[in-house]
């Protein structure tokens, strides 16, 4: 009897008979992932004989999900497999087109669906949803509505409510609302065969608050509301991320409530908006309790909703309350995603923690994150603004390892960073790198490069450079020569900024008042008032209107060359041309006043100033203070202080060291020494410059025990003795004959590595030189052997410095 023969197995490579057997075991394996569903589908491609579409359309599905091109492929090779294996039907020909759209191909899509009507197929609204979406997502809306209007009605077809709001949302997204309302009253004006529904008017509510049109919106909701067509979710969501947006929390607040009594539950997306809308007012506090009552409404927080919390914090320096929010994220199960790791990692680079933000960066490795652009680019900006040049060149060949290729931001940022090091050389090899890699520099780089080029001298290859971003159609702005003329002024290159100052005018750029501002600025620091006051005069000619920044540069250049005289012209000057004064111009003049002697003058302008208004800052009161006590007039300084001490003005160790050095000064030295005790008792914390004052009062008054205490006070309170302050006590001891203390103190000046100034080596010189050490000892020469001790080891110090 002759054996039956089984059903044969699977085998790698072979066609297994039974198509229901592939069918199964790819959902056995998971045919939903792309690759399955491509090893099922070339599977049943394979059969001998027909296949039924139905198996087909399973795996075609889930290709097309996430690769529309390869699902394409797919569909071709089907239909070039024959009629006598594979039919498509219409449900196949639609995931075709959805591909074809996806994939950006709008040309096969067309194809496709000529293929669809040449076959016979009976189309419905659904078959041109693809098609629809494809077309307003390229802009084409008016062949979207030439679809919608004309050619599904002449294939037999009526568009659906779903069609139309395809359009409505294409139109909104092209920022065409008006159009879209237009096509709103057309459909509820048609005879009513395709009214628009909630969804209708939310799309357009939501694209006129998107282009700022609140009225229109408000009119279309309430237009809705009249139609007895009830607002869902998304419409309210939008009404609520307009107000948000426009900081009008209250009334957002209102329009939740609103939701809420008309049985309307605010979903994820809503609670993001509030919490966002609190953040972006720095309303921290409410918009965790925000946060919180979402929890308890049963609305589980989604990344989104982390990300505007920690965006708020790392916004405003509190990283560290971020990494919180972060950690407890991740422990209620939730993924950051870029956005996230961008956030922290913005917030580290602000706040200068590079290594956490180095061990975040690597987290976001570990947990399967590849870093995009964004992120490598923040790293090396965080490196290269730290100084770290070195770091941040790492970070950009690791970028390139990665994969990833630098774009224009990168090589911004890496440009920017070798010039400020002083790395212009490497900058150019940068700079035609990234030209021979096909990235085109803008404006950042060229200001970057050209202000590199300049402070190294390059004049030539500056101006080369210029002319070069002329010939790329990159027209150098005011913005650009503001740059460099600054950077050029500031380090005193006044005679090239004026070259670059020059250039503008010959290649059309008009300069503003920061221009001049900052060529100004530039010839006062190099003492050309002359030169500034024409500039001045040329500035107004040119119509350029001079500010308070401009006056205030002019006045104190004059004010510091004490041609008050030109000064107070000036102060009128500029009150003559509707320039009003702020206190930077006052504390200018001020000071001018008091220098000159001119001190009646003074306090009429301190009266003047509190008349105006305007508002007074410590400083001006410092300047006060101090030019009251160099003029003799101490009792009035007194006065001042006194009553300053009674309001809340916030004083500082400056103003405290100003009326301790003007008691002393005057020879009231139990005052200064009263108020440098209630110094320390209110809570303020005394500097070098107090210490000094008070320990120099101590040696002149001969209690020399008192400040050896206070000087081992000041060592412990973190207040270290500079080299300023260790010469002066050395001369006041050699002053008062104190030889034991001074070797102390130039023992202790060598223990620090500090030079003895060339005032305190004469005096020790003048000491040493025969008959004068033996006046001043009177008790033996035992008692100076600290002071060749001191000399000797620091004698290599000894830089004569002026003190």
């Amino acid at each position: 009897m002759a054996a039956r023969r089984l059903p044969s197995r699977s085998r790698a490579g072979g066609v297994p008979r039974s198509e229901g057997a592939i069918r199964d075991r790819g959902r056995a394996r998971g045919s939903d992932t792309e690759e399955d569903a491509l090893q099922v589908f070339d599977e049943l491609l394979q059969r001998g004989k027909g296949v039924s579409i139905y198996s087909l359309s399973r795996p075609l599905t889930a290709v097309a999900r996430d690769r529309p091109a390869a699902a394409v492929s797919c569909f071709n090779r089907m239909a070039r497999a024959g009629a006598d294996k594979v039919t498509p039907t219409l449900p196949t020909y639609s995931i075709l087109l959805g591909c074809c759209c996806r994939a950006g191909r709008l040309d096969l899509a067309f194809a496709a669906l000529g293929s669809v009507i040449k076959k016979g197929f009976r189309v419905d609204a659904i078959t041109f949803t693809a098609l629809l979406k494809g077309l307003c997502t390229e802009k084409r809306t008016s062949d979207a509505m030439d679809i919608v209007l004309r050619r599904m009605t002449e294939l037999g077809c009526v568009p659906d409510v779903f069609s139309y709001n395809i359009r409505l949302k294409g139109l909104c997204y092209e920022n065409k609302s008006h159009e879209a309302l237009e096509m709103l009253h057309m459909m509820a004006d048609d005879g009513g065969d395709c009214p628009p529904n909630v969804v209708s008017y939310s799309t357009v509510i939501d694209g006129f608050f998107k282009e700022g049109n609140l009225d229109k919106a408000y009119s279309t909701y309430h237009e809705m509301v009249d139609k007895r067509i009830l607002p869902n979710v998304v419409t309210y969501s939008s009404i609520i991320a307009a107000l948000c947006k426009a900081q009008a929390m209250d009334k957002a607040m209102e329009v939740l409530s609103t939701m809420v009594a008309n049985g309307i539950m605010p979903n994820c997306f809503t609670y993001n908006i509030i919490v966002n809308g609190y953040c972006s007012l720095g309303q921290l506090a409410e918009a965790i309790g925000f946060f919180k009552k979402m929890c308890s409404d049963g609305v589980e927080p989604n990344v989104v909703t982390y990300n505007s919390l920690m965006d708020y914090l790392c916004k405003n320096g509190r990283c560290k309350e971020a990494r919180i929010i972060f950690d407890s994220m991740v422990k209620k199960g939730l993924k950051p995603d870029n956005t996230t790791y961008s956030t922290l990692l913005r917030g580290y680079a602000t706040e200068g923690a590079l290594l956490e933000m180095h061990k975040l960066m690597d987290l976001m490795v570990q947990n399967g994150i590849q870093p995009d652009h964004h992120a490598f680019n923040i790293l090396i900006c965080a490196y290269a603004k730290r100084g770290k040049i070195d770091e941040a060149m790492l970070a950009f060949c690791k970028m390139r390892q990665q994969g990833f290729s630098p774009n224009v931001v990168t090589y911004g940022i890496v440009i920017d960073g070798l010039c400020k090091s002083g790395r212009v050389d490497d900058a150019m090899i940068n700079f035609k790198q990234m030209i021979n890699e096909g990235v085109i520099p803008d404006i950042f780089v060229y200001t970057s490069l050209i202000d590199g080029l300049c402070t190294c001298e390059k004049w030539e290859k500056a101006e080369e450079l210029i002319f070069e971003m002329l010939d790329r159609g990159i027209r150098p702005n005011t913005i650009f020569f503001n740059s460099i003329i600054d950077s050029l002024c500031k380090v005193g290159r006044v005679i090239e900024s004026r070259q670059f100052f020059d250039m503008m005018a010959r290649i059309g750029v008009k300069p503003d008042v920061i221009t001049y501002n900052a060529l100004v600025d530039g010839y006062y620091l190099t003492g050309k008032m002359d030169e500034a006051m024409k500039l001045l005069t040329s500035m107004v000619s040119a119509g350029v209107k001079p500010d308070c920044v401009t006056y205030n540069t002019l006045i104190n250049g004059y004010c510091k060359i004490s041609r008050m005289e030109d000064a107070i012209a000036l102060f009128r000057e500029m009150e003559s041309n509707d320039v009003s004064p702020d206190i930077i111009t006052y504390n200018i003049i001020l000071q001018g006043l008091f220098q000159t002697k001119r001190t009646a003058a003074a306090k009429e302008l301190y009266v003047r100033i509190i008349e105006s208004g305007t508002q007074v800052e410590l400083t001006t009161y410092n300047i006060i203070l101090h030019g009251l006590c160099t003029n003799n007039l101490t009792d009035d300084a007194l006065q001042i202080f006194q009553k300053l001490c009674l309001t809340d003005w916030k004083l500082e160790t400056r103003t405290f060291n100003i009326m301790i050095d003007a008691l002393l000064k005057v020879g009231r030295k139990a005052e200064a020494k009263d108020l440098f005790a209630a110094f320390s008792a209110n809570g303020f914390v005394p500097n070098i410059v107090t210490y000094g004052l008070i320990i120099g009062n101590l040696i002149e008054e001969g209690l020399l025990e008192e400040f050896d205490n206070l000087f081992l006070t000041m060592e412990k309170n973190g207040c270290a003795a500079n080299s300023r302050m260790l010469n002066h006590v050395v001369r006041k001891l050699l002053q008062r004959g104190d030889i034991t203390r001074v070797g102390t103190y130039l023992s202790m000046i060598d223990e620090k590595e500090f030079s003895v100034e060339g005032s305190t080596a004469s005096l020790v010189e003048e000491v040493m030189a025969g008959g004068k050490l033996q006046d001043i000892l009177s008790g033996g020469l035992e008692q100076c052997q600290g002071i060749p001790h001191g000399l000797n080891k620091g004698k290599k110090r000894w830089a004569y410095q002026e003190s």
